[in-house]
């Protein structure tokens, strides 16, 4: 793969995963507003973010990269519910 080609790549990895976290972070607004029952959105989340690092990992992405990338995601999450909700 050209090297221009993997800056795209890793470019694309980085606004799906920011996409996904605003998405788990509107799910937690929206559970908190309603107070209802969102099991299987909650379910759902980690279901696709593994079906997302197993897509990436076939594009080429480096398992080293894949779980740095989970680790600065994962961190993002908790730094962002501590602010919004706390």
């Amino acid at each position: 793969m050209k090297k221009n080609d993997r800056g795209t790549l890793y470019f694309n990895m980085s606004i799906g995963t920011l996409g996904l976290l605003i998405i788990i972070v509107g799910l937690f607004k929206y559970v908190q507003t309603v107070d209802g029952d969102s099991s299987f959105a909650l379910l759902g989340f980690p279901l696709t973010m593994i079906y997302l690092n197993y897509l990436e990992g076939k594009a080429g992405i480096s398992k080293k990269i894949l779980w740095i990338k989970s680790i600065i995601a994962i961190s993002l999450l908790f730094i962002i519910y501590i602010f919004l909700f706390s």
